[in-house]
């Protein structure tokens, strides 16, 4: 059986759902899917803002539940509870629920987003979509037949902290290709994802943006090193390149902060898709880099948009960019 738009269908290609060993059931690429192809497209069947009794979740969920078209039923009824017995509506709300927006507290149910198995190195990003009403699923990554497709259900870090919130959040212990590495690797990869961690810390200490621009910025270049080593190609890049727009902005460098901007806009796309809010919001910058709300606090590294770099190579611009001396 494949999947479109958000639902099972036979004519569909991309998607197949099948048995995945260790993991019930999962989603397969039936074809080469390409980075950045949109694999799903779904309407939620509810979402947690049609509760009406806050008392009593589980006989308002029910009453929503039965509601439903008896295919919309059937298809919520068939999601895994990861706490089965008391609260059944309840907890499949709590093992299938997606936010609508990384900043909502209104949860959306995705009976085919929720098919998708997690790996702590993901082939595809979901993102809601407020222009359409839907989630959205796109491969960052390329997937030949027979690969399963993947999400992540967390934020990333080294292997001790993953596995304590998979096991605490979602009830398996996870063993995917990342948390599966050998010892040796094991090891170098969470000192890598630490230290990432040490860094985004310091990225975020406004003092150090305000007084410190150039080591919070080679703090962002460090941290993407990490995340070429590691693969990691989800939302943390676009976040990591508006990061470095930021430090830039702060100090009135429009060259780089529109660079900066056209980066973090095409990361965003690949996860996101072209007309996702986010992707509009940095076009706007690339264009206008005078406009980012912070923009200005100091002057100490002014530059007007007609001095990014035209006529040199990859390495010259990069070092630019960066601010480095090597």
């Amino acid at each position: 059986m494949s999947i479109v738009d958000g639902k099972m269908a036979d004519e569909t290609q991309l998607l197949l759902l099948e048995d995945v060993p260790g993991k019930g059931k999962g989603l397969i690429a039936r074809e080469k899917i390409s980075r950045g192809t949109c694999i799903v497209r779904e309407t939620p069947l509810f979402t947690t803002d049609a509760l009406e009794d806050p008392n009593n979740v589980e006989k308002d969920l029910a009453r929503i539940v039965k509601s439903l078209p008896k295919d919309g039923q059937r298809a919520f009824l068939s999601l895994h509870n990861n706490n089965p017995g008391s609260d059944p509506f309840s907890n499949v709300v709590r093992s299938n629920g997606y936010p609508l927006g990384p900043s909502s507290d209104v949860g959306g149910i995705f009976p085919v987003v929720a098919r998708f198995n997690h790996s702590c190195r993901p082939n595809a990003q979901h993102a809601w979509n407020d222009k359409h009403h839907k989630m959205l699923v796109h491969a960052v990554r390329d997937v030949q037949p027979g690969d399963e497709v993947t999400l992540s259900y967390i934020a990333g870090g080294p292997s001790s902290e993953r596995k304590i919130s998979i096991k605490t959040y979602f009830g398996f212990e996870c063993a995917c290709e990342l948390c599966s590495l050998s010892s040796a690797e094991k090891r170098v990869s969470d000192e890598r994802l630490h230290r990432a961690q040490q860094l985004d810390k310091a990225i975020g200490d406004p003092k150090r943006v305000r007084y410190s621009p150039d080591k919070a910025l080679a703090d962002c270049r460090a941290v993407l090193d990490i995340y070429q080593h590691e693969q990691v190609m989800d939302l943390r890049v676009p976040r990591l390149y508006y990061d470095a727009l930021q430090i830039c902005g702060m100090h009135s460098d429009q060259a780089r902060v529109a660079a900066f901007a056209q980066r973090s806009r095409d990361a965003r796309v690949l996860c996101e898709g072209e007309d996702s809010t986010e992707v509009a919001e940095l076009e706007m910058l690339v264009s206008k880099p005078w406009s980012f709300e912070n923009f200005g606090v100091t002057k100490n590294w002014r530059t007007e948009l007609h001095e990014m770099p035209q006529d040199v190579d990859e390495e010259g611009f990069e070092r630019w960019l960066w601010k480095a001396k090597s």
